[in-house]
């Protein structure tokens, strides 16, 4: 522009950046998984997060063990009665926990005593509540003024 002219320029027309509209075609074609709306604004949630990493599934092969020597065999009944077991201490495993005592606090004993004299000095105080019904003065700082 020449210094000497004083003309206004409309610069709303001006692109700064042809990528930045590329990049807001690709950013408008990719579609968010979930928009989360706030009362600050919406907040768009996209699918690569890390959350929506597809799970794999593995598919064992069957092995016939009558196709097999003697030592892969022995090795295939071997861990095959062991999977069995371990099967079965999970069905059970509620059970062996209760038996070795892996489910109760280290010192359940003391909390039950706890509990134990705790009701007992509850039922205690009822008892002497209702003994004395009355007469205990609980409030010594009440000061009564009779006026005449």
């Amino acid at each position: 522009m020449d210094p000497k002219k004083n003309e206004t320029c409309d610069l709303s027309d001006v692109i700064l950046n042809e990528t930045d509209t590329g990049m807001q075609d690709r950013k408008s074609l990719k579609r968010p998984k979930r928009i989360l709306h706030f009362s600050d604004g919406d907040l768009e949630e996209y699918s690569e997060d890390e959350t929506d990493v597809p799970h794999i599934n593995t598919t064992v092969n069957q092995v016939d063990p009558k196709s097999l020597t003697w030592l892969p065999w022995a090795w295939y009944q071997t861990t095959s009665i062991g999977n069995k077991v371990l099967e079965g201490c999970d069905c059970v495993g509620e059970w062996l926990a209760g038996f070795f005592g892996i489910t109760s606090p280290k010192y359940q004993f003391e909390i039950n005593e706890f509990y134990r004299i705790q009701a007992l000095e509850n039922k205690m105080q009822r008892k002497q509540d209702l003994e004395m019904g009355g007469w205990n003065d609980h409030s010594k700082n009440n000061i009564v003024n009779n006026v005449q």
